[in-house]
């Protein structure tokens, strides 16, 4: 399980199991820290050219999936009496958040219980996450900051999902056959690219959370 600390002291981690058809490998590390507002994540990938395409947020939303793009997914039981270190995340069993974002910090982002029929995050909810894209050529990398806060994960999943155990896996993803790359934090067990399973997902919780 990743017990994840504060903001002060972030978990710093690596994206280096490489799936499916990878042309490309770029490098991702990541870092993970709750703060009084939520949970603070950032990424960063070393790419000095990463495709971008979309760059203006709009709906509906593009599928930022085809650009260089890095996607944060979070998994939560339906009720807090089951969210605990028995927690199996399922599909169908569980609510999960794909939250998507290319370089230049356009979101793509939905929740729901399956792949399909998921619901769409409001402008006002994209808006929440305080996405922040920075790209520094000179290093031949880009960075992606962003906030889920807790009153969103509590309007979600009618707890305090974040002050429980939950699920989550990182991505780095490219679906452009020229770029074409699909990064993770917890290694997928699939015959074909597929983010949207739960059950691979890694287990975390807060440090402090007993």
């Amino acid at each position: 399980m990743l017990r994840i600390p504060s903001q002060q002291h972030p978990l710093q981690v690596q994206l280096n199991h490489y799936l499916w058809r990878c042309v490309e490998q770029p490098q991702v590390e990541a870092t993970l820290g709750f703060s009084d507002k939520g949970l603070e994540v950032s990424f960063t990938v070393h790419e000095s050219d990463p495709l971008i395409t979309a760059t203006v947020q709009q709906e509906p939303m593009l599928m930022v999936c085809q650009d260089s793009a890095v996607e944060l997914f979070l998994a939560f039981a339906d009720t807090k009496e089951k969210a605990t270190a028995d927690f199996k995340p399922m599909l169908e069993q569980c609510l999960y958040l794909n939250i998507e974002i290319n370089a230049a910090g356009i979101c793509y982002a939905k929740h729901g219980h399956s792949r399909k029929n998921r619901t769409a995050f409001t402008p006002e909810q994209i808006a929440s996450l305080g996405i922040k894209a920075q790209r520094q050529p000179e290093q031949k990398c880009w960075q992606i900051s962003l906030c889920v806060p807790r009153e969103l994960i509590n309007e979600l999943c009618g707890y305090a999902g974040f002050e429980h155990v939950f699920a989550l896996n990182l991505y780095k993803i490219s679906e452009t056959a020229e770029h074409e790359h699909y990064v993770a934090l917890n290694p997928i067990n699939e015959e074909k690219p597929n983010f949207h399973l739960p059950q691979y997902f890694t287990l975390a919780c807060a440090q402090d959370a007993e």
